[in-house]
């Protein structure tokens, strides 16, 4: 196996002059999403092969939250250029990481920073991918210095040797639709059962509503019952809408709320109602197809706007509170098509998203710090029932994205707290949006959404 060490700060054994690419693996966060020992570690080791090999390329690979910490640690803290950074959110582990470099980056020579007992196994999975790649050995700024790891590492290199050599196509290479033509046949066995659902969901909300409080509300409330998180999507390479009120994420969820208020403010109220609006919100001019799909909330909010289910709050131009404009075009479709595949290999599919996005977005919103008013001040203007669209900081993971969760809005003794999709299911927070959101770096204030309801105007 190759190794460089890195001493004094440089690089001691001769480089590749054509091998300008650095691979740095991901690791866990603390629990309060700050950067862990040995991330700390491997931020400093980046930021020194930055300063040192200024024409370097690095590729932070992990989960979402730990390259969002890395990336703006590197870009804020230690004053690196942000376009010498790319984020792969898909890196969960070394197999797919080091996967995910050829497949998705086109990058097959690179060096690997990670720590020293973990060096060994991912210059072996390189190695048997066919990757060219080389170990950077920071053994000298390691305080621990034995490994710890080692069982934990031989069982891991056995995974990743099944991994390599069984989950592959006869002719070697890595079949890269395995994981979705999985999911497509577990969500096509499953879309009877998720009609089903939907069906008993959908007649048990729609008895004695409660016209006491706002129906975005009040359908949320009736999915709090039982709809659970997941991660939703529709791999096909053929589109097809698949609806499940039981399965969402803080995006399908706000859908779901708005078609069963209009359901119910349209007095239609069955399945294939439920669907239609669905779809007449899920895709521009309801229209089903990958291309027509509104991949950006911003994009779902103008179907809706225009086929009069909700109305925007935020004003076209900054008035107080809605003092933050947000005017970008939307890039993380493009940017990251690796996260959209087998659909974005399709020329077409990838044009058509493309144009859109040149028409880019532009609203104002609340910044985060003017969350902290109470309900008699001007912040009032947001009412139980309203969809705030927290909007996202361009310097993270997302960037390219322009909302980054959704939440209904709920006063509670003259603070403001909210609805959402969580980790720990669907529910009204215990704390108020400020203290929500103030310490979340990614998350810079929000765009206000009302749904149209005839009957309470």
């Amino acid at each position: 196996m190759r190794y460089v060490k890195l001493h004094n700060d440089r690089l001691q054994a001769p480089l590749a002059e054509d091998v300008k690419v650095c691979l740095v693996l991901g690791a866990k966060l603390r629990p309060d999403n700050s950067l862990s020992p040995i991330l700390q570690l491997r931020v400093r080791l980046v930021s020194i092969l930055a300063n040192a090999y200024p024409d370097w390329t690095f590729y932070i690979s992990g989960c979402r939250a730990d390259t969002t910490v890395i990336y703006r640690t590197l870009v804020e803290e230690y004053h690196i250029a942000e376009e010498r950074f790319v984020l792969d959110s898909c890196g969960y582990n070394t197999f797919r990481s080091l996967w995910n470099m050829d497949q998705y980056f086109q990058q097959t020579r690179f060096y690997i920073l990670t720590s020293s007992f973990h060096i060994a196994r991912s210059l072996r999975i390189a190695r048997w991918l066919g990757y060219d790649a080389w170990g950077i050995d920071i053994s000298d700024y390691e305080k621990v210095k034995s490994n710890p790891y080692f069982w934990r590492e031989q069982l891991a290199a056995l995974r990743s040797l099944w991994l390599v050599f069984c989950i592959r196509t006869p002719l070697g290479r890595i079949t890269r639709n395995f994981y979705w033509k999985r999911l497509l046949r577990r969500l096509r066995r499953n879309e009877q059962q998720f009609d089903a659902q939907n069906e008993q969901i959908l007649q048990r909300a729609m008895k004695n509503v409660d016209q006491s409080m706002p129906l975005t509300e009040y359908f949320f409330r009736q999915l709090m019952e039982g709809g659970r998180p997941t991660e939703f999507t529709q791999p096909m390479e053929e589109e097809h809408l698949i609806v499940s009120l039981s399965h969402v994420d803080c995006t399908t969820v706000m859908e779901d709320v708005l078609a069963l208020a209009l359901c119910y403010r349209d007095g239609r109220t069955t399945l294939d109602d439920l669907k239609d609006y669905y779809r007449r919100m899920h895709y521009q001019d309801g229209i089903i197809s990958f291309a027509t799909r509104n991949h950006y909330f911003t994009w779902i909010m103008q179907s809706a706007i225009k086929e009069g289910f909700v109305e925007r709050i935020s004003p076209d131009e900054p008035v107080f509170p809605f003092t933050g404009v947000q005017d970008l075009q939307p890039t993380y479709m493009t940017t990251n098509k690796h996260l959209f595949l087998p659909q974005m290999e399709n020329k077409d599919n990838y044009e058509a998203i493309a144009l859109r996005q040149q028409q880019g977005v532009r609203f104002t919103y609340i910044p985060r710090e003017l969350l902290n008013m109470p309900q008699d001040s001007e912040l009032g203007v947001i009412r139980d029932g309203d969809i705030m669209a927290v909007v996202c900081d361009q310097h993270s993971w997302a960037r390219g994205v322009e909302i980054k969760h959704l939440l209904i809005a709920k006063w509670i003794d003259g603070r403001l707290h909210f609805y959402h999709a969580s980790g720990n299911g669907l529910g009204l927070s215990n704390t108020d949006a400020y203290t929500y959101m103030k310490d979340k770096f990614t998350m810079i204030g929000v765009a206000v959404y009302r749904f149209i309801d005839h009957d309470a105007e």
